[in-house]
């Protein structure tokens, strides 16, 4: 099937994207009200027409392309060969937004060089990562430090930040904590243990070596997030560190200092 041009409405959001036999089943999600409902909450409940945006991986632009309808700019991080193609093409085919939004080809990381990111199945498919978990198919793309984003980009009056990377948020998250500290956006952060079970699992083969790894990983990205006052699941209930710690499954959590 040739790609072709859609329009997707969702809510009060309106764009244009290239409908991929790929990626299609994104678009469809969507549009029929399938997909993350719970995300287009947080985003209209914490994005703000007077502040910017950081959305570290931003795959083909789902997010990117609703959020930058609300907020005050976009900065669009994503790593992904394959997926920042799409992602460009989709940017230029909504030039009403265009202005609002800033592709970056780029993996935010613990820092700024080159760096292998890791396909799980094929890479575009949302699941790339800079952990190897159950292939060592890669491929050599640039990373930056947050500082040397916010530097090279210039972002001001940041207030809201997504990181969805596929298991690189157990790194990530201890190498932001000065960062979060000084700021303090809001943060919407994926999870995905399962990830990195998987990762820990390519070096250890002793299953309670590889729990105890895994929780002692865990630990300290939750204590590097203990400047936010409240923390929700993805439907806004309020949470402790225990839900965190003992989480078996890939989930999406909201840290802020904001009541939801």
């Amino acid at each position: 099937m040739k790609p072709k041009i859609v329009s997707i409405s969702k809510r009060n959001a309106h764009f244009n994207v290239l409908f991929h036999p790929k990626n299609s089943w994104i678009w469809n999600d969507i549009h029929r009200n399938n997909w993350e409902e719970y995300t287009f909450d947080i985003f209209d409940r914490f994005l703000s027409s007077d502040h910017t945006y950081l959305d570290i991986g931003a795959w083909i632009g789902p997010t990117v392309l609703y959020a930058a309808q609300i907020a005050k700019h976009v900065y669009a991080v994503e790593p992904d060969p394959v997926a920042f193609g799409e992602l460009t093409t989709n940017f230029s085919l909504n030039s009403a937004i265009s202005s609002r939004i800033t592709l970056i080809n780029s993996a935010l990381s613990t820092k700024t060089g080159m760096t292998h990111l890791y396909s799980r199945h094929s890479f575009g498919d949302s699941v790339s990562s800079l952990i190897p978990t159950i292939s060592d198919q890669s491929c050599i793309v640039e990373c930056i430090t947050i500082a040397d984003l916010i530097r090279k980009y210039s972002i001001k009056d940041l207030n809201f930040v997504k990181i969805d990377i596929e298991g690189g948020e157990y790194l990530l998250i201890p190498h932001l904590r000065e960062f979060l500290e000084t700021e303090k956006p809001t943060l919407y952060l994926s999870l995905h243990p399962l990830f990195l079970k998987q990762n820990i699992s390519r070096k250890c083969r002793d299953k309670t070596e590889i729990r105890n790894y895994f929780n002692k990983i865990t630990k300290n990205m939750i204590d590097s997030l203990h400047m936010y006052k409240y923390k929700y699941d993805n439907y806004g209930n309020i949470i402790e560190d225990e839900v965190l710690l003992g989480r078996e499954q890939n989930g999406e959590f909201i840290f802020t200092n904001e009541r939801w």
